[in-house]
């Protein structure tokens, strides 16, 4: 595994080239029931960061574990940082970064909600009105999620087998052995609610139940390959 803070600047110096691949891993400081911790939106990106480095020698930057997540309110723990302030964020560190030269740059976030991601996207958007590079902007978990109807069900959320699978594959001792989940209640139609408790008592969005380290680990490569198919085409590696 290759980051980018711990080289000295005469090792990235002879590293970097047109085909350098840059990962920066973002997540988010977010409830995930009462059996997962507040990281899982770093610890899962982080680790598949780790192993696309491994595998091609991609350098990956110093993390982002912040994020924009509407559950703050809700539940104690979550931490939660502006729109602006995280698109600002990721635009300054990808504006240094292009600074130094790199061609190919990956932002992939753990964290997977609309305006979180939106953030992302505008940053990457006005990095090219600079830069003349090239850029991915995902989640792991828009590849992870096209195998729920596949290795899980169809409704599989936030904080259900995939993720509790995953973190428990990547950490285990971080997964509490005893879970609560809750069927959502019933929705009130075009209603802003400042609570998501009102729709999901304990914040487990889909049941658990049936999460093993591994189908955990089997999703985890998965995701990996996956992600590695796209970087080696869309980069042209």
């Amino acid at each position: 595994m290759i980051r980018w803070d711990n080289l000295t600047y005469t090792e990235l110096e002879k590293m970097l080239n047109d085909k350098t691949v840059v990962i920066l891993p973002i997540g988010s400081v977010e409830e995930h029931g009462p059996h997962l911790p507040l990281s899982s939106d770093m610890i899962q990106p982080y680790y598949i960061a780790e192993q696309i480095s491994d595998r091609i020698g991609a350098i990956i930057l110093p993390p982002i574990s912040y994020g924009w997540t509407k559950t703050m309110n809700s539940f104690k723990g979550t931490i939660s940082i502006n729109f602006e302030t995280l698109k600002m964020l990721v635009f300054d560190i990808l504006n240094a970064v292009c600074k130094t030269g790199v061609k190919n740059i990956v932002i992939l976030s753990g964290h997977a909600s609309k305006l979180h991601m939106a953030a992302l996207n505008l940053a990457a958007d006005e990095i090219l009105d600079i830069y003349h590079i090239k850029i991915m902007v995902l989640s792991d978990y828009d590849i992870a999620y096209e195998y729920r109807g596949r290795l899980v069900p169809e409704t599989d959320s936030h904080a259900g087998i995939i993720e509790t699978s995953r973190v428990m594959a990547i950490a285990p001792e971080l997964v509490k052995k005893e879970w609560k989940y809750e069927k959502k209640k019933t929705e009130k139609k075009y209603m802003v609610l400042k609570d998501i408790r009102e729709y999901y008592t304990y914040g487990t969005l889909s049941d658990p139940e049936g999460a093993t380290p591994e189908l955990g680990d089997q999703l985890n490569k998965l995701i990996t390959d996956r992600l590695i198919d796209y970087i080696k085409t869309n980069f042209e590696l």
